[in-house]
């Protein structure tokens, strides 16, 4: 069979949902703000990919991986617990960055909101931290999500927090000034304002604005602080991140 009728007819069984009906919405009406061309194949293959990105065990492998160390050496609990998207997955510097506070990462992939949520039982609470450090909901919003939909989730988290663990502490990081979603400057300001809200008013919130320390004197966007992907950050970027966190974690802990 001619790979592009198969090609086609995928496409058919993938998108006859309503929900990927309004994911194929979205993608078009981003393209268009954006002014970007975008074919019927590249619209559907788009709209494929996010809704395979956004699918609740879209990192299993990793968990399972974290899983298998946790039963080889347990790590303990009572840390605070540093969670999210791979921002912090990739915080290789994190342990020496916090001293003398003892802290565990469970950062992975490239987790959105719910990700996390999804596998809450398996990366928070068996910890029973007694803080959450928590960077997450750029990839949510490059998932084509809403800033409102996000902080929904944001939401829905602090609430399993609550109500799984109790009345500790969450720090949440905002969004960084990553060169490479230039593109969603508009609604990732809108996030990290919401945070920001959201923090006056619940004394268990903290959110830390990293964005402004990440602009030049211009109040541009800075590429020297980045991987060459424009996204991830280097050392740099990371040693801005440790000075933000170790500020906001020492009003409430010892360093």
């Amino acid at each position: 069979m001619d790979k592009r009728l198969v090609l086609i007819m995928f496409f058919v069984l993938v998108g006859c949902s309503d929900g990927f009906i309004k994911l194929e919405e979205r993608v078009k009406s981003h393209a268009n703000k954006n002014n970007i061309e975008m074919s019927f194949f590249q619209i559907k293959k788009d709209a494929i990919l996010i809704h395979q990105w956004s699918k609740k065990d879209a990192f299993q492998e990793e968990i399972n991986e974290f899983k298998k160390g946790d039963i080889e050496k347990f790590p303990g609990k009572g840390k605070i617990l540093f969670t999210g998207s791979s921002s912090i997955k990739f915080w290789d510097s994190l342990e020496e960055d916090m001293k003398p506070l003892k802290v565990l990462n469970r950062g992975f992939g490239g987790a959105h909101i719910s990700h996390v949520i999804n596998h809450f039982n398996e990366i928070v609470k068996p910890y029973d931290p007694k803080a959450i450090v928590f960077f997450c909901g750029t990839n949510d919003l490059t998932a084509l999500k809403t800033p409102e939909e996000t902080i929904d989730d944001l939401k829905k988290f602090l609430r399993l927090v609550e109500k799984e663990i109790g009345n500790i502490k969450v720090y949440v990081i905002g969004i960084k000034p990553s060169i490479d979603r230039l593109y969603l400057d508009e609604q990732e300001k809108f996030f990290n304002s919401s945070i920001k809200l959201l923090a006056y008013e619940n004394a268990h919130l903290e959110y830390i604005n990293v964005w402004d320390s990440m602009l030049n004197q211009d109040g541009l966007r800075m590429p020297e602080l980045y991987l060459e992907d424009g996204l991830h950050m280097n050392k740099m970027g990371y040693e801005i991140w440790a000075m933000l966190v170790r500020d906001s974690l020492s009003k409430d802990f010892n360093l």
